[in-house]
């Protein structure tokens, strides 16, 4: 079935739109196509390649938007960490470039970035949000370095300001304690650590004995640990360990230790000091999926449901603001860069704290 524009209707019901592509080195004329469930779907996506292909400078008909991937994730090589550099080649791989795979620079039209994260709809809000910047900031270095000039049509993402957070209750957090008080070892101290100062689980496995100063109370959060995708192709792992410092300046912080801590950590200090980790007392570390997996030990014996390690952090933050602390402090100490994350990340108002606040209420 033919129709206005070369647009057909395929046997198997969907619409496809021709449009000239490139000649070929016989001079040629190939042809690309476009597909979709109905005639105006099809004529639309048709609207919005052909002028580009109009627009577009000659010198650079054939470049191929995958080519530019590459190009664009090797200039930020040297001015990014090594995690966000593994991080951002990972999604570029996994689910940008199979998107366009087969698309010259021309192709790219502004329904391209809601085209990507439609194919990509069982991704978590988050990542589907960071697949978003990093594809608008692809687009924007093909607007400068080649001479086009693409608008990209928003995506709205959905508010997730209901998202539900696990913060351990007042009675599960006694019970979790002492289980970590039982027959303690550092790996349970330092669980217990990040209960009463919202460390992650990342600063805690990079930390060290050295980063603790006893005598002025407080312990200094320089770097992090994880792992991250093996991006030079090692054939014997497809991951690795890395310490870096962490992702922004705001998380270099020093946090104040209280009495009792600072009297439980003097008396689980080892004898050397000397580039030793907290978690070992020793020159090896324990790695963060390693002690994930200890925790869920911990919650297992302690009769509480499994709950992911980053709960501690979110039942920090909810604990000392119910406790009195100013969110300024609390936000500092958890290393962030606005009072306003902190509020409406990290603290959540448990119904012991509501049951306490609504019983101020007194009849005349």
């Amino acid at each position: 079935m033919r129709t206005q524009r070369n647009i057909y209707k395929r046997k198997d019901g969907r619409w496809e739109g021709r449009y000239f592509k490139e000649y070929d080195s016989k001079g040629k004329i190939k042809y690309g196509s476009v597909y979709a469930k109905t005639y105006n779907e099809v004529k639309i996506k048709l609207n919005s390649i052909v002028p580009n292909l109009l627009n577009f400078p000659e010198k650079n008909i054939n470049v191929d938007f995958k080519d530019v991937c590459y190009e664009w994730i090797k200039n930020k090589k040297n001015s990014i960490k090594q995690s966000s550099y593994a991080k951002y080649s990972f999604e570029i791989e996994r689910y940008i470039i199979p998107q366009f795979r087969n698309c010259k620079l021309y192709e790219i039209n502004k329904n391209a970035l809601c085209d990507l994260i439609a194919s990509n709809r069982e991704l978590s809000q988050k990542t589907l949000k960071h697949i978003s910047i990093i594809f608008k900031s692809i687009v924007g270095y093909i607007n400068e370095k080649y001479d086009f000039n693409i608008e990209l049509r928003e995506y709205q993402f959905t508010s997730t300001s209901d998202k539900r957070y696990n913060v351990l209750s007042t009675s599960e957090q006694e019970k979790l304690e002492k289980c970590l008080l039982r027959q303690t070892d550092l790996s349970k101290l330092g669980v217990y650590l990040c209960l009463y100062t919202g460390l992650r689980i990342g600063e805690l496995c990079a930390l060290k004995w050295s980063d603790i100063d006893l005598d002025n109370e407080m312990l200094r959060v320089s770097k992090t640990m994880q792992r991250i995708q093996n991006i030079n192709g090692n054939i014997n792992s497809k991951t690795k360990i890395i310490i870096e410092t962490p992702k922004s300046d705001t998380s270099i912080r020093d946090i104040p230790l209280s009495k009792y801590i600072i009297n439980l950590l003097k008396k689980y200090k080892p004898i050397s000091t000397n580039n030793t980790y907290f978690l070992t007392g020793n020159i090896n570390y324990i790695e963060p999926r390693t002690l994930q997996n200890k925790f869920k030990k911990y919650l297992e014996e302690a009769n509480i449901e499994n709950i992911n390690f980053h709960a501690l952090r979110h039942t920090f933050a909810t604990k000392a603001i119910e406790s009195g602390m100013d969110v300024k402090s609390v936000s500092e100490i958890l290393g962030h860069s606005t009072v306003k994350m902190t509020l409406e990340k990290y603290v959540h108002i448990t119904m012991e704290q509501k049951r306490k606040q609504i019983n101020k209420l007194k009849p005349f």
